[in-house]
């Protein structure tokens, strides 16, 4: 079924539900549209609402057009042109509705610091890292370090969460050993994430022991900070030149980005073109089968499209698995990048794609493989890889929370189906 998601998706490389990085709120805008994913390949959305894939790589649809917005790196860099809240400036007061474990913080204690992480229920990689925040939590408590973890979800929300089993007898309470509350009326989410310009989480500010922003970023990359935070040995000015030099080169790609979205949008593809290669210049490689993909979609040009991506899969070859992939994808056929079946090079397609399993034998890359396979009729070669993903995508069970069950056995099952698809075709012919 179509599923309701911003203009922002995910070049495919289906996430599974433990490996997903951040999650990421609706930005200014972004509008709803219909998409429906293509056969085993699965699109996710970039709401904030689900989490996102291991890559931070997202693509924004407008009429026919599409461009990469952001990445992984900039995940933290705000999106104000002078954000409200920086490093180094005072943390401001926390006026928190509800506190559900551990005693209220209302203001900073002079030498003690912080951990203020911003979370929801519904984000798969903010309750991931609920033992990493434990974690530090017991590692710093005689260092005067307190970890706070904030929702603005409702208190029931909340509080239905924390009484969710996770086996053995055990709830989701059990495994949080910091403070935990809620703001409700998004007071605090105001005062610090949204005047700091950021637009997904798990996000964590780091305030140190004069009540000043030190550090805000992925919790996964909190530990050296507050190592150095806590030994004194912090370099704050550093870091704050550090972010400021990096919203600058953000200001200047977003301005790239704007006018790639504007020549998109009246289709001026040439242009188009043109701003695509500025950005690969630069080292973005996620625009490499975006330009493809406009090239062979939206201008019809076969041969210049093919030459491109035939260079594209040489440079990619030795260790590039996600761009050998998204190659084969799109040379396959994709509902992004429609073009004319009798145009598609399956040959070609299918290289990148054993490329792409070569490199990383990952379930959705033998996926591809096995729908190319069956584009071409070589069932028993589909039938074959897609047993192979079956069993990728079966070894991540004990990773599953009980909670994500039910979606991993419906994935599973569509797997098994196309197999079996796959093999009664193999046994026609």
């Amino acid at each position: 079924m179509p599923k309701e998601v911003p203009e922002r998706l995910c070049l495919p490389g289906r996430p599974t539900m433990t490996e997903g990085r951040d999650c990421r709120f609706p930005g200014p805008g972004d509008k709803t549209v219909e998409v429906s994913p293509p056969p085993q390949l699965y699109l996710a959305t970039a709401t904030g609402r689900c989490p996102l894939p291991r890559t931070r790589i997202v693509v924004m649809i407008k009429s026919l057009a599409v461009t990469l917005a952001t990445s992984l790196s900039a995940q933290f860099v705000p999106h104000a042109q002078t954000p409200e809240l920086a490093i180094g400036d005072s943390a401001p007061a926390l006026d928190i509705a509800h506190w559900m474990k551990g005693d209220a913080v209302t203001t900073f204690t002079p030498g003690h610091v912080y951990v203020l992480e911003f979370w929801a229920t519904w984000c798969g990689p903010c309750v991931a890292n609920m033992d990493h925040l434990s974690e530090v939590q017991a590692r710093y408590a005689d260092r005067g370090v307190t970890v706070i973890g904030l929702s603005d979800e409702v208190l029931q929300t909340t509080v239905r969460f924390l009484l969710r089993p996770i086996g053995e007898g055990r709830l989701q309470n059990d495994r949080i050993h910091y403070s935990l509350a809620t703001d409700p009326d998004r007071s605090v989410h105001r005062a610090y994430f949204e005047a700091a310009g950021l637009d997904g989480i798990p996000a964590v500010f780091l305030i140190g022991k004069d009540a000043r922003v030190e550090w805000l970023g992925h919790p996964k990359d909190l530990d050296p900070v507050v190592a150095a935070v806590v030994e004194g040995t912090w370099d704050r000015e550093a870091h704050r030149a550090a972010v400021e030099a990096e919203q600058a080169a953000s200001r200047a790609r977003r301005e790239v980005r704007q006018r790639l979205s504007k020549a998109l949008e009246s289709e001026e593809w040439e242009t188009a073109i043109e701003v695509m290669d500025q950005l690969i210049a630069h080292g973005d490689e996620t625009y490499v089968p975006t330009k493809y993909g406009v090239l062979m979609s939206r201008m019809k040009q076969y041969e210049r499209g093919y030459a491109y991506a035939r260079e594209a899969l040489a440079q990619a070859w030795d260790s590039d698995a996600w761009l050998c992939m998204q190659l084969g994808w799109i040379t396959s056929g994709s509902e992004q990048f429609p073009f004319d079946a009798e145009q598609r090079d399956l040959d070609l397609a299918l290289k990148a794609a054993k490329r792409a399993v070569e490199l990383e034998p990952l379930d959705y890359h033998l996926t591809l493989l096995a729908s190319i396979h069956a584009q071409r009729e070589e069932y028993a070669d589909a039938a074959r890889a897609q047993a192979r993903a079956i069993a990728q995508y079966e070894a991540k069970r004990p990773k599953i929370r009980p909670h994500e069950l039910n979606m991993f056995e419906e994935e599973l099952a569509e797997l098994r189906a196309q197999h079996s698809a796959y093999e009664k075709l193999a046994r026609t012919r």
